[in-house]
């Protein structure tokens, strides 16, 4: 299996024979990581419509920018004026570049909830709750606990009634 900067030599290969989730047409999503999980967007959704992560940096980045555009309209209207303008823009472009380039992540959308025991081979799911990396199912072992591996060499074992967010990614 490979780590972040290793290859250990003595770990199972993955049973699915891929290193990773792949999307609806068969691409790796933009997320993909060594070891097989998916870096993901979209934890902020209205209804079934994920909110783009950048128009939420934009919008922080509004929020600062009339905070301190408050404090220098007296002295520097100008500069006010231009900060509002240009710090939102800033910020959702060095969002988008940082969520593209330098740390690459999917835009994915949580559509629902499942039990850990009705989990089945091919699912994608959120390995730490409702937000964070997305892993795809290769296998479920039922019983007193569940047992899920995933694409990669990830294993978790859960309550059977334990509530598993099942996610769609986008790109």
């Amino acid at each position: 299996m490979r780590t972040e900067d290793e290859v250990d030599l003595f770990s199972k290969a993955d049973p699915a024979g891929g290193t990773g989730p792949g999307l609806a047409d068969g691409a790796a999503p933009r997320g993909l990581t060594p070891g097989g999980w998916v870096r993901t967007t979209g934890w902020l959704q209205v209804g079934h419509h994920p909110v783009s992560s950048v128009l939420v940096a934009a919008l922080v980045g509004l929020l600062g920018a009339v905070v301190v555009a408050a404090a220098l309209v007296r002295t520097h209207p100008v500069a006010a004026g231009v900060l509002v303008l240009l710090t939102p823009v800033a910020c959702g472009g060095a969002w988008w570049v940082f969520t593209t380039r330098l740390k690459p992540a999917s835009p994915a959308r949580n559509v629902g909830t499942v039990p850990a025991n009705e989990l089945s081979p091919g699912d994608h799911v959120r390995l730490h709750g409702s937000i964070g990396p997305v892993g795809q199912v290769v296998a479920v072992v039922a019983g007193e606990e569940v047992q899920v591996d995933f694409r990669g060499g990830i294993r978790r074992t859960w309550p059977g009634d334990r509530a598993v967010h099942v996610v769609q990614l986008l790109g």
